[in-house]
């Protein structure tokens, strides 16, 4: 008993870890540091792969390794959920861990893409590389890489669906619940427009639905940690 007292404690910890981790990665990755980013090396609207690299910088691929900690925290999070949900909510918990791993794998390609392999062929750039850039660059809003982004999140969207029902206790975690049913509905609509119209993502309202996102995401890190920390305090008092 005491063991399963202490196990629980540790994976509520894990959990925080990870809700937290999302939490710095949206902060690091989001609308502000793209604006950041954009004041010190702007890139200019796509044209073409040589404008590209013309105007590419290091410091531009900065929020993407801040959304590398985001894919993190959500993998330890939902781990850590699929842990505490309850036996009725292992099914779909575990669900939600499967789609996790999917939404990370195709996140982190389009990571080591933006931060590794799109670099790579702009300081050493070449005319037959120009393709490449054109469908691997986030600057390129027809890039494939915008279709894995919008995909992806879509699938880590279904995973806070699955795993809502783990948050179940009092007011604070039905409404972290909500906030996650909120961001598996916004996420699916979102990837289905893209599949209509991929160069939405830089449209007025592609722009807005972004900033939308990010702030339903926020609240919603806020909410896990606070919830999963006073499940811990609680448990805590009671042993």
């Amino acid at each position: 008993m005491m063991e399963h007292s202490r196990d629980m404690t540790k994976t509520l910890r894990i959990g925080i870890y990870g809700a937290i981790a999302t939490l710095i990665g949206i902060i690091l990755s989001g609308p502000l540091a793209l604006v950041l980013v954009n004041l010190v090396h702007p890139q200019p609207a796509w044209m073409d792969a040589q404008t590209f690299v013309n105007n590419f910088h290091a410091v531009q691929t900065l929020p993407f390794f801040g959304g590398i900690a985001l894919v993190i925290g959500y993998v330890v999070l939902m781990a850590a959920l699929h842990h505490l949900a309850d036996d009725g909510q292992k099914t779909t918990s575990l669900i939600a861990v499967i789609l996790t791993a999917a939404f990370a794998t195709l996140i982190f390609f389009n990571y080591i893409s933006q931060t590794t392999f799109v670099p790579a062929l702009a300081r050493e750039y070449k005319p037959e590389y120009e393709s490449l850039i054109a469908a691997f660059s986030f600057s390129n809003p027809n890039s494939l890489c915008w279709a894995i982004e919008m995909w992806g999140y879509a699938l880590l969207g279904l995973a806070t669906w699955f795993a809502a029902p783990v948050f179940n206790r009092n007011t604070l975690e039905k409404v972290t619940a909500a906030l996650m049913i909120a961001n598996g509905v916004i996420s699916i609509i979102g990837a289905i427009i893209a599949s209509q119209d991929l160069a939405w993502v830089f449209t007025v309202s592609g722009f807005v639905s972004y900033a939308v996102w990010n702030v339903l995401v926020l609240a919603l890190s806020t909410c896990i940690i606070v919830s999963l920390r006073k499940r811990l305090n609680k448990k805590a008092v009671t042993g």
